[in-house]
């Protein structure tokens, strides 16, 4: 009774249905024909291509020659006597064999073909996580309630506007994420599939560590249920943060690696002091209700996640699911902390996108509940399609040009925070006004 059990059904179908989700997310997230992303992402964009000619960590090759008194971009910083990403590397190295053939064939010398590799990694990240997390969904209940928390996954929230449109660290630590959280649920094939969960939250800290509360809970949850795979769960989880660990000291000589300069600049980059002063309750509402921040504003339909967890703590389901609530619960109150909660300038809830994977298993109590209910059925479909509709905004009109852009105008939001309440000006309305955008991949960092 204390275990998740696997759900019935043939196995052939779901795998044709996992792999045509793959194809079809892959068409729907390159479909604007366009690389979204910010300056956070420009030296993973470049790296990969770096990589594959120079065969090197380093941005050295690109910032050849830069003046030596001039300010360098956020993104990159000066230490060990090389230029260095100021954000770990790991998304970079997910995207080298996507990179690899195409870069080695006709080298890296525009910024649209390097926005064309990074868009394509990305994109196919983010598919490769909405495959896991169908065939997670389909070990706690079957087609076709799966298939459609999947897809409310994979195109009803930010996975599609932010994780598969530039190669941030979100899309991998998605993928990461998605990962455990099978792996979790793969126990019933035997206590070493539990090890996997070790890897994968290793690997999802590695590329977002702002996701280790997260993995504690995963790891608890493996503890609990086998004490000698949770060992060997924590010791594959330990070896991958000593790894980053060691790479943070050997590059940066801190622990903290890239992030150590980027919270000392908080203040001049967005007024605010320190990392995490934001007050709790500000931002926690700012996280979820926030007109141009807000998960359940960009996302109305995971308002049923969290009824839906209600339901599983309430109902006492497997312990699987009490973990989950509080590694989710626990990260969320982390990012309300985070001083910059709202993410920077970019399109709508992106901090939360990380942990998206484990929010939508709240949905199984939901959709179990509604299937006679068809008032409650109505409501679902109708927040998912709005939550479609933003997401489309975010693919096909994010970001306006600058000038007339909600994040730069009329004033800088990362300076401007009382403008992240303004219900009259919403970034929703804004980019509605200033129309969609053309295609292409030419544009540099800012």
């Amino acid at each position: 009774m204390g275990r998740v059990r696997a759900a019935t059904g043939s196995t052939a179908r779901p795998v044709r249905r996992a792999l045509l989700l793959v194809v079809a997310c892959l068409l729907i997230y390159n479909a604007n024909l366009r690389e979204t992303s910010s300056g956070d992402t420009a030296g993973m964009r470049l790296l990969p291509a770096i990589i594959v000619l120079e065969h090197r960590l380093s941005l050295d090759s690109f910032f050849r020659g830069y003046p030596p008194g001039q300010e360098l971009p956020y993104w990159v910083q000066r230490a060990s006597g090389h230029y260095l990403s100021s954000y770990p590397i790991l998304p970079a190295l997910l995207a080298v064999p996507v990179y690899a053939l195409p870069v080695y064939l006709f080298g890296a010398e525009s910024w649209a073909f390097v926005n064309l590799l990074s868009k394509a990694s990305a994109s196919l990240f983010a598919a490769l996580s909405v495959l896991l997390v169908y065939l997670t969904i389909r070990r706690l209940t079957p087609d076709p309630p799966a298939l459609r928390i999947a897809a409310v996954y994979a195109v009803g929230t930010s996975t599609w506007s932010i994780a598969s449109q530039g190669l941030w660290g979100h899309g991998p630590a998605q993928l990461f994420l998605a990962a455990a959280l099978y792996a979790t649920l793969r126990a019933d094939a035997g206590p070493r599939v539990f090890h996997a969960v070790g890897l994968a939250t290793g690997l999802m800290v590695a590329t977002r560590p702002g996701t280790a509360l997260m993995a504690l809970a995963l790891l608890a949850y493996v503890w609990h249920r086998d004490r000698r795979a949770g060992c060997w769960s924590a010791l594959l989880f330990a070896t991958v943060a000593l790894a980053v660990v060691w790479h943070n000291l050997a590059t940066f000589g801190s622990v903290g690696g890239g992030y150590v300069e980027l919270h000392a600049t908080h203040a001049t980059r967005h007024g605010v002091e320190g990392a995490f002063a934001s007050p709790l309750g500000q931002g926690l509402l700012g996280l979820l209700v926030s007109p141009s921040r807000g998960l359940l504003v960009y996302s109305p339909v995971l308002l049923f996640a969290f009824v839906g967890m209600l339901l599983a703590l309430a109902e006492r389901r497997p312990p699987f699911y009490g973990y989950l609530a509080a590694g989710f619960l626990a990260s969320l109150l982390m990012l309300a902390k985070y001083s910059v909660w709202w993410g920077g300038q970019s399109f709508g809830p992106r901090l939360p996108t990380d942990f998206l994977p484990a929010l939508v298993v709240f949905l199984v109590p939901v959709l179990e509940r509604l299937r006679r209910a068809r008032l409650g059925q109505a409501a679902f479909a109708s927040l998912f399609a709005v939550s479609v509709a933003v997401q489309v905004v975010g693919a096909f009109y994010y970001p306006s040009r600058r000038d007339v852009d909600w994040n730069t105008s009329p004033r800088d939001v990362d300076f401007a925070h009382e403008r992240l309440w303004d219900w009259r000006d919403p970034q929703l309305l804004r980019l509605l006004a200033n129309g969609p955008r053309p295609p292409g991949f030419g544009l540099p960092p800012p």
